[in-house]
């Protein structure tokens, strides 16, 4: 039996989502999305455009697939305050029993973890990412796709790690970081720090998370 899912967001991962959700996990029968800023007469990728933000009912189990760590922490707390109900996607779904993964995530195509790893609210992980044992992942959580996470990493909450990343095993990444492209962690990051390069080094700073 399927149960209806809503996707907050239209953009390109939220149909990636929508695409993961109905061709590999029968658990789910995707409605549409919520988004304020799509045209109201736009049909996406065979989907409905079911309204704005404020059209979601609270009944609806819903993900709020946008890639900002910020932004779709922003979008919870609306969502919250209207008492939504938050579900988890994922499509691989073998998952060891010391996995633990909280409401609002989304794991698509790709997605491996080994064992013990705690994974926190509304993460996401996109395609063909490997995460190690031992880790802890913190909320609103954006791993790109192709990172690669060692064993025994720590990542704070919000911290959005880009495409083709890799994290030395044993490091920690402060809450509201920002990892780059191609990026190879080797040591600590601090929190609301921006590191880019191989080896990674710090080039700026972000809002505190």
């Amino acid at each position: 039996m399927t149960e209806p899912l809503v996707i907050i967001g239209a953009g390109g991962f939220g149909r990636e989502v929508a695409m993961a959700a109905e061709a590999c996990d029968p658990a789910w029968s995707v409605w549409g999305f919520f988004d304020d800023r799509v045209d109201e007469n736009v049909t996406i990728e065979g989907w409905e455009r079911l309204g704005v933000l404020n059209d979601a009912k609270p009944d609806n189990p819903c993900v709020i697939a946008v890639g900002n760590p910020r932004l779709r922490r922003a979008l919870c707390a609306r969502l919250s305050a209207r008492g939504s109900r938050f579900v988890t996607i994922d499509v691989e779904g073998l998952r060891h029993p010391s996995v633990s993964i909280s409401h609002g995530g989304m794991l698509v195509a790709g997605v491996r973890t080994t064992v013990n790893t705690s994974i926190g609210k509304h993460f996401i992980a996109n395609l063909n990412c490997t995460i190690g044992h031992d880790v802890v992942i913190g909320d609103f959580v954006t791993i790109a796709p192709l990172v690669a996470i060692s064993g025994n990493v720590r990542i704070g909450d919000g911290v959005e790690i880009g495409t083709a990343a890799c994290i030395r095993e044993g490091v920690t990444i402060g809450k509201g970081a920002m990892i780059g492209m191609g990026a190879v962690v080797v040591k600590d990051v601090a929190p609301n720090s921006v590191v880019v390069g191989n080896p990674a080094r710090h080039v700026k700073e972000l809002e505190p998370w």
